[in-house]
């Protein structure tokens, strides 16, 4: 039953290690999409300086709040990454534990056993066992 918490926690482990890098990679396109954005915006902004046209200026500005919107999401996949590596290194660190107390775990059983076997392999003398009686 031990074994398989460690194994359970170095599975966790693994799985939440996983999920940090596909939190990374979502966020790292998003942010890829918003660097686009804000190239594009500033395209539009350069336009907008040589015609003055309104239409331009809208465009910018819808740019710029989808630019927001992909950012915030990537945020959130951040957030996402970060709690990811806080779980990854907590259930790490629970399989170590673990795993060091299934070793002393299994030293203490062995030690109790050569305590036992030397005590049986002790002689008894029968002057100890038997007590003289005060009456």
């Amino acid at each position: 039953m031990r074994l398989f918490s460690v194994t359970t926690a170095v599975c966790v482990s693994l799985l939440t290690a996983a999920c940090a890098a596909g939190c990374w990679y979502r966020a790292e396109q998003l942010r890829s999409e918003a660097d686009w954005l804000l190239e594009r915006s500033k395209a539009q902004a350069s336009e907008f300086a040589q015609s003055f046209n309104d239409s331009l200026a809208t465009q910018q500005l819808e740019t710029f709040a989808r630019r927001r919107a992909v950012l915030e999401r990537a945020h959130v996949w951040q957030r996402g990454q970060a709690l990811a590596i806080m779980l990854t290194v907590a259930a790490g660190t629970s399989a170590w534990l673990l795993s060091l107390m299934r070793r002393l775990n299994g030293e203490l059983e062995e030690a109790s056993r050569d305590l036992e076997e030397a005590k049986a392999a002790e002689p008894v003398s029968l002057g100890a066992a038997v007590r003289p009686s005060r009456s």
